[in-house]
């Protein structure tokens, strides 16, 4: 018999994305969706798709997703965002190896990215693998600063072929919205590391970020989705940048009172 698993989601206001995601893992033994306080409708669309929904309190991505990932029935566990689905190729795939993962803890897969419809294959997007489905009894847990965090497991990982499908953006608003709240998150985890920044890292690093996805990386076979890519990447750059300075500035403030 072939090993229960369990997705777990970790949601807010999602109503309008997280239905695709749900159908692309009916054929899961469990979906949880742990829901840290949608007031959009997204517990009622999850409950009528047949997840278990749980409500937790949101103590940044790295303490609610191991709340999130507690709440999981079954040992074999695939962590997805709500803006993520899994392909039937995919799912064929886990399938497939919890039945003999032969020793192995947990896999990684490669997640494709998408600009509205169009798959993104080359520039940073590309592979961005990522370890999403592990064993609880292995340790299976995010670790990581204040955001992008990611899941850990004790013992050997392998890389799985098919990706997840990822649709990171509603629209350009919603991109400049997210780039702003990850790069200040990541500039204040800089921060806490002791790095201080300067004026060249304004300057400097996001024309350097910009090249290295269209050109080092290729990014410009993605036509105008790649530089679309390559600017958001630089903008990410230059706004931990501008934050790193502005937290550096606000300390010398603090220090001279």
């Amino acid at each position: 018999m072939r090993p229960a698993v369990s997705v777990v989601f970790m949601v807010k206001d999602e109503a309008d994305r997280l239905g695709p995601a749900l159908v692309s893992v009916g054929w899961a033994d469990e979906i949880v969706v742990a829901d840290s306080g949608s007031t959009d409708g997204t517990q009622e669309l999850a409950r009528a798709a047949g997840a278990r929904v749980e409500t937790i309190t949101w103590e940044g991505y790295v303490a609610s997703r191991n709340r999130a990932l507690a709440l999981a029935a079954h040992d074999w566990v695939l962590v997805l965002d709500a803006d993520e689905r899994v392909s039937p190729a995919l799912a064929d795939e886990v399938r497939r190896v919890v039945e003999a993962p032969a020793g192995t803890a947990g896999f990684r897969m490669p997640r494709l990215s998408h600009v509205g419809p169009r798959p993104i294959r080359h520039g940073v997007w590309w592979p961005d693998r990522k370890l999403r489905l592990g064993l609880r009894s292995r340790g299976l847990r995010a670790m990581g600063g204040r955001v992008h965090e990611w899941i850990e497991v004790d013992g050997e990982v392998q890389d799985l072929t098919r990706p997840i499908l990822h649709f990171p953006y509603r629209d350009v608003t919603d991109a400049v919205r997210k780039i702003a709240i990850y790069a200040r998150l990541s500039a204040l985890d800089r921060f806490d590391r002791g790095a201080r920044g300067g004026v060249l890292s304004v300057l400097l690093r996001p024309p350097l970020e910009f090249l290295r996805s269209w050109v080092l990386k290729r990014g410009f076979l993605d036509g105008r989705a790649g530089v679309f890519v390559a600017v958001l990447h630089a903008w990410y750059y230059l706004l931990r940048a501008a934050f790193l300075l502005e937290e550096a500035e606000r300390e010398k403030e603090r220090r001279g009172r």
